[in-house]
């Protein structure tokens, strides 16, 4: 169950909070298809809004295989090991994100919208992942808390 716990809760609210962003700009903004290509904040959110079952799909497959098995192995260990994975992962999206902005950068349009673009998709990752490993660690703060053993406190005595 605490497994299931850790795969859907974090998904189910990044996503949550995404779907509310969208959701709050779409009178201002209705979200087409056509607008997908314009290479601004606009044409992510209509991205998500139409593909957000495809999205949601990948996140869920990528909490199962990657994220879970890692926090369970190596980051309920110690502070380190959550700040190693914490710094991979950002490295991680921080390529993914300049890749995505690349390919879908004009370049006649200048370096700005491809630096505006990538800030924009490393901030929406760095928001996903701190609420995903927020919520993994309210999940499982009690097994990352120093246990002190009988030694331990015979010692201290």
């Amino acid at each position: 169950m605490r497994k299931l716990l850790k795969v859907l809760l974090p998904v189910l609210i990044d996503f949550g909070i995404f779907w509310l962003v969208v959701w709050y700009n779409m009178p201002a903004h209705p979200m087409k298809l056509i607008e997908i290509g314009n290479g601004n904040m606009y044409s992510l959110m209509a991205y998500f809004h139409l593909f957000w079952p495809l999205l949601f799909l990948v996140g869920i497959l990528t909490q199962y295989l990657i994220i879970v098995p890692l926090w369970d192995k190596k980051a309920v260990k110690s502070f380190k090991a959550r700040l190693i994975i914490g710094i991979c992962i950002a490295l991680i999206c921080i390529a993914f994100a300049g890749s995505i902005s690349y390919i879908i950068w004009d370049p006649a349009e200048g370096n700005q919208p491809l630096l505006s673009f990538w800030w924009y998709l490393s901030e929406i990752q760095f928001v996903y992942w701190v609420v995903t490993f927020v919520i993994l660690f309210l999940i499982d703060g009690k097994r990352m808390r120093k246990t002190e053993t009988p030694e331990e406190l015979e010692n201290a005595a």
